[in-house]
């Protein structure tokens, strides 16, 4: 599976922060995570990533789509979904890059906790168009 550093988009990079338990990739109105292998990713390591996003991009999420492209096997614990909600943070929109059907089903049984627009992808680059398209289709309502 493609990463961020080892593709033409890490040039793109605003900003990249290094966790001991992930890399994160801030873009013109997206954020890509890369959480390494064997995590267990929760609402406490998230929280970190939450307030450098509110911080560097001044919002609460609501125009900013996450890609998760998961080029490891972690685990997620999708009821910390609801903790999002508690804390305020909405984000525009949810993307899951995997690299096989059944980490695609698992995805989709992580959407059913997750309140916004929701895609799962086979590739890097056709999450990020949809997250483009998202950003596009908030600019055009807003002006």
């Amino acid at each position: 599976m493609l990463t961020i550093k080892n593709s033409s988009l890490y040039n793109e990079t605003l900003k990249e922060l290094n966790y001991s338990f992930g890399n994160f990739y801030f873009f013109d109105g997206f954020v890509v995570s890369e959480i390494k292998e064997g995590v267990d990713f929760s609402w406490e390591l998230a929280k970190p990533i939450i307030q450098e996003v509110e911080s560097f991009y001044n919002t609460k999420g609501s125009d900013i789509v996450y890609i998760s492209n998961r080029v490891n096997s972690y685990n997620v614990k999708p009821v910390d979904w609801l903790k999002f909600t508690a804390f305020a943070f909405k984000l525009k929109g949810y993307a899951i890059v995997v690299d096989s059907h059944i980490k695609g089903r698992n995805a989709k049984f992580e959407s059913l906790f997750i309140p916004v627009k929701f895609k799962v992808f086979d590739d890097l680059v056709h999450s990020i168009l949809w997250a483009a398209h998202l950003n596009e289709n908030h600019k055009q309502l807003t002006d």
